[in-house]
């Protein structure tokens, strides 16, 4: 994902891999685009983007997952992508919403 998005114009990409890490990031450098998964190896996509969106502020946010039904509240999101990965899919979400 993050190859696919440095194509799609992204000048810098934090990777995280827990709800805790993903809030770190975003907290030391404020993200443009969230692009989550839904499941993380400790808590939720979902909650982390929560909590990274009340102390940032609203940003846009992609979800690529493979348990879209457990996106829960992702009603603000701008994409709920389905896995398996379509690199095309992605790009085309990220180009639509990225300032670039």
């Amino acid at each position: 994902i993050e190859g696919i998005v440095r194509d799609g114009g992204a000048s810098s990409v934090d990777r995280a891999e827990t709800e805790q890490e993903a809030i770190a990031a975003a907290l030391a450098h404020p993200p443009a685009v969230i692009l989550s998964d839904v499941k993380l190896a400790d808590g939720t996509g979902p909650s982390a983007v929560w909590t990274i969106r009340s102390r940032i502020g609203p940003c846009p946010v992609i979800f690529i997952t493979g348990t879209p039904e457990d996106c829960k509240p992702c009603d603000y999101a701008h994409a709920i992508l389905d896995k398996p990965l379509q690199p095309h899919r992605i790009m085309s979400v990220f180009r639509e919403i990225a300032p670039i």
